[in-house]
């Protein structure tokens, strides 16, 4: 009987740390957009216009530069998640490592279109409208994690093989987030009418 409860926790303990990182995810992005927004709500819409000008310029700059040969250096926290969360049991480190993949800027986020989304959330003014924009990033990148454990089995792709295929196009998602950064930064220049 013991046997058999252990074989069944084992079986099922990873759908609740997929569950329980997608919530956390989610929920802290949604907070933090939330917050954002309501920082945002206190500036004035003009200033909120004039950031955002400088911000889309930014944006154009950079998305040029990801597109060179020589991309700028990605300005991000760069570190491990702690190995103490791992120690606090498996529930705990899923919902604290999801809440920071949530908000992102306490992970590595990759590409320089993620400073878009807190950007925006504030830019918005609204923190129901922010709550929104960045919950979805928080909800995406939370809930994604179902691909992750469930596509590379679907496909027989075993062990790491599926984290190598990731790593090996790196080059090609971050020219792709390159293009959507210059893409959205030409879109605002173009709506605000600079």
């Amino acid at each position: 009987m013991h046997a058999a409860h252990q074989r069944n926790q084992a079986g099922t303990s990873w759908i609740a740390k997929a569950v329980v990182f997608a919530l956390a995810a989610t929920l802290a992005s949604v907070l933090a957009g939330w917050v954002l927004g309501f920082a945002g709500e206190a500036i004035s819409f003009n200033a909120r216009v004039a950031v955002a000008s400088l911000l889309a310029v930014i944006a154009i700059g950079i998305g040029a530069l990801e597109l060179g040969p020589r991309p700028p250096r990605l300005l991000q926290w760069d570190g491990e998640t702690p190995q103490r969360w791992m120690n606090a049991g498996a529930l705990r480190w899923a919902s604290l490592n999801g809440a920071a993949l949530g908000i992102g800027a306490t992970s590595r986020i990759g590409f320089w279109l993620w400073y878009a989304i807190p950007c925006s959330a504030f830019l918005l003014g609204d923190p129901l409208l922010g709550a929104l924009l960045y919950g979805i990033y928080g909800c995406v990148r939370g809930w994604s994690v179902w691909a992750f454990l469930l596509l590379p089995r679907r496909l027989g792709i075993g062990g790491d093989a599926f984290g190598v295929w990731l790593v090996t196009h790196g080059e090609w998602s971050r020219l792709v987030a390159a293009t959507q950064l210059l893409a959205m930064g030409i879109a605002v220049a173009i709506a605000i009418g600079l």
